[in-house]
């Protein structure tokens, strides 16, 4: 009898966990549909419907999840600030060698962007459409300012034309906008601009442009004041 308890209570744990990887599973099908539909059409443009119609799916397995589109679409955002956030913390380099902090920092970014390309889009759709979702990016990408800062701090100064909030923004757009463009370049190329020779020769590309950018700053604040010493 009690070796039969115990059966009973091994097949309903396995029960209960094969329940909860599909719940798992389902729950990453509707998160991945909608990342994609979000990416590919903006917040506005996509419909609980056309989610459920994508993934195979009704609406009562979307709001057993979420509790709204907008709760979907917040989730989404959540995943990628949450890798971002990890990847570029977790490897700065904060060597006293300028060049070496952003090298470091570049190939951060890079990584985190190619394991997630469709988020420079995502982003940049819902901040060029004005959407109610502005806010919430804004709050999200703190993290990624304050990052910038600490990789460039004591090396640029706080304000000016050679602050260091300028110069994250250049190599912040250098790195994103090469992904939002992605389907232009494809046109004028010929070629596809992701695949992986292509994004070889552009994270080349990027560390040469990025060599040049530090020597031109770096020599142009030595002038302004040269009483501070920079590697």
């Amino acid at each position: 009898m009690k070796a039969n308890s115990q059966q009973l209570k091994a097949s309903n744990s396995s029960r209960i966990e094969a329940i909860g990887c599909k719940s798992d599973k389902t729950k990453e099908n509707i998160l991945s549909v909608a990342e994609r539909l979000f990416v590919e059409r903006g917040y506005d443009s996509v419909s609980i419907k056309d989610i459920t119609d994508a993934a195979g799916l009704t609406k009562g397995h979307i709001y057993y999840y979420f509790e709204n589109k907008q709760a979907l679409f917040d989730a989404v955002l959540d995943g990628y600030f949450s890798e971002h956030a990890k990847a570029l913390m977790n490897s700065a380099s904060f060597s006293d060698k300028l060049s070496e902090r952003i090298h470091s920092a570049v190939d951060a970014y890079v990584d985190f962007i190619e394991r997630n390309p469709g988020f420079p889009r995502l982003i940049q759709r819902e901040l060029c459409s004005e959407s109610p979702n502005t806010e919430k990016i804004s709050r999200s990408m703190a993290p990624l300012h304050q990052w910038g800062t600490a990789v460039f701090s004591g090396f640029l100064p706080a304000e000016g034309p050679l602050s260091a909030k300028h110069f994250f923004m250049d190599v912040f757009a250098m790195i994103i906008n090469y992904y939002t463009y992605a389907p232009l370049v494809a046109g004028l190329w010929g070629v596809s601009p992701l695949s992986d020779a292509a994004l070889s020769e552009r994270r080349m590309h990027l560390h040469i442009v990025i060599e040049g950018l530090v020597e031109k700053y770096v020599g142009a604040e030595n002038e302004i004041t040269p009483k501070q010493d920079v590697d």
